[in-house]
């Protein structure tokens, strides 16, 4: 097993030095384009020379935080506009470097070459690695226990991982004969709704089988993520962290939120004009619209957005949640809401300090009241300042259930740090663009007529 490990961390390590190749030779190779000789100047070439180190340090970060190092689990097109991203965010990171160290020489035009020749050579290469770890990965049989709640796994596994992922058997934890249906997958999914004593039985007898496991959290595994270990005597200890951020990491968040809210009300200032003039002209309402949204500690504040939907569209119906298609939604507001747009003037309540940059988002006290009675871990999310984004934007999406949201939530809030704040703001600059993470909720299939429509061989075991 160790052995095992050790080559695939070698393979990947190798993989990795290719990227940097590329890179490096990318901007070489535009030396060559821009200056038309094999040798460039070396007032020119030296500003490169200095700042390589750099360049690579900063790829590699981006290549982490957009998931460049994980493809599996990725599309291609995913794959292409996460490369995409990198370059641009590395191209801008290249200039502000070479302004810092003085380096005048570095051509704009090597930085332009560069940018679109590592975008075509990096999304060929990770297609082609993408292309051989799905084929070695293969597909892979698993079994989905649990209560009710496999039907919301079973539903996410068919839609969106069933290309690496087979569903053979959806099994009641009750079930009798649940080992000899392990015994011929290679992968388990445990639900939420199982039983502790039940959870550890599995776990057991697939560790000592070495199957992989999957497991749902309930609150009593997020309370211990991340756990270090602590002793009494010779006793071993883990010790669950508070759900709470200590007076000085409060301290260092406001000291962030503020410069980056203030730069972002300089940088976003003509793009909130232009959506502020498009509103009014398209149907001469508010600009603006104002909602009551509960924050730390339960408090309520009047969040500040860019109207989107027609005015008083909650005036007979109540509060509701946007659906797909929703008839409420203005064109405007379609295309605001699908590039985030209206979400700009929140940095005034940041700046207020109603709200955090990241952190969970502030939901409307009917719906905050609603959820707390059927999830008894929501009460958790207001431990913290809300945000206006986070764990559960990054790697969820508009629709994803309210349960799956506290559990992103809690894990943001027990992982903090401010190193995980700015990768999480450098995400989102990735889900902006993108189509699904803004969808509305809307209606699914159920789990048999799902299986029926894709004509899966999937065998259910109910209760004993």
């Amino acid at each position: 097993m160790k052995k095992s490990q050790s080559l695939n961390t070698m393979y990947e390590l190798l993989l990795t030095l290719v990227d940097v190749i590329i890179i490096v030779a990318s901007i070489y190779l535009s030396y060559i384009i821009e200056f038309h000789r094999l040798y460039p100047p070396k007032h020119n070439f030296n500003p490169f020379i200095i700042t390589v180190p750099f360049i690579i340090i900063i790829y590699l970060l981006l290549m982490y935080i957009y998931g460049l190092s994980d493809l599996i689990k990725q599309s291609v097109g995913e794959i292409v506009y996460s490369v995409f991203l990198t370059i641009i965010l590395l191209s801008i990171f290249t200039m502000a470097a070479t302004f810092f160290f003085r380096g005048f020489g570095y051509p704009r035009g090597v930085v332009a070459y560069s940018s679109v020749i590592q975008i075509i050579l990096l999304s060929l290469w990770k297609s082609i690695i993408w292309k051989v770890k799905r084929i070695l990965y293969g597909q892979k049989d698993v079994i989905i226990i649990g209560g009710t709640n496999v039907e919301h796994v079973a539903k996410k596994v068919i839609m969106k991982q069933s290309d690496l992922y087979r569903i053979k058997y959806i099994c009641d934890a009750s079930y009798d004969n649940v080992t000899k249906l392990i015994n011929e997958v290679e992968i388990v999914i445990l639900c939420d709704d199982i039983s502790s004593e039940f959870k550890d039985y599995i776990l057991d007898k697939c560790l000592v089988e070495q199957k992989s496991v999957l497991i749902v959290p309930t609150m009593s595994d997020l309370a211990l993520f991340g756990s270090k270990l602590n002793t009494i005597d010779d006793l071993p200890l883990l010790k669950a962290k508070p759900l709470c951020l200590t007076a000085e990491e409060k301290a260092i968040k406001r000291i962030l939120d503020v410069i980056l809210a203030l730069i972002g009300v300089i940088i976003s200032s003509p793009f909130m004009i232009i959506v502020a003039f498009a509103i009014k002209i398209s149907d001469r309402g508010n600009v603006f619209y104002t909602q009551e949204r509960v924050t730390e500690a339960g408090k309520t504040f009047n969040l500040i957005k860019f109207r989107s939907m027609k005015m008083n569209a909650e005036k007979l119906s109540g509060p509701v949640l946007a659906t797909d298609k929703d008839p409420r939604i203005t064109n405007i507001g379609r295309l605001i809401r699908a590039t985030r747009l209206d979400e700009l003037p929140q940095l005034l309540n940041i700046l207020k300090g109603d709200m955090s940059i990241v952190g969970p988002r502030p939901e409307r006290p009917f719906y905050v009241d609603k959820f707390e009675k059927e999830i008894p871990d929501y009460k958790y999310r207001t431990t913290v300042k809300a945000g206006l984004t986070g764990l559960a934007q990054v790697l969820g999406k508009y629709n994803t259930t309210a349960e799956d949201k506290v559990r992103y939530d809690i894990i943001y809030i027990k992982n903090y740090s401010i190193l995980l704040d700015i990768k999480l703001i450098l995400q989102t600059v990735k889900i902006i663009f993108m189509k699904e993470s803004t969808e509305g909720v809307k209606s699914v299939d159920e789990l048999d007529t799902l299986i029926r429509k894709r004509n899966l061989n999937i065998k259910i075991y109910k209760n004993s």
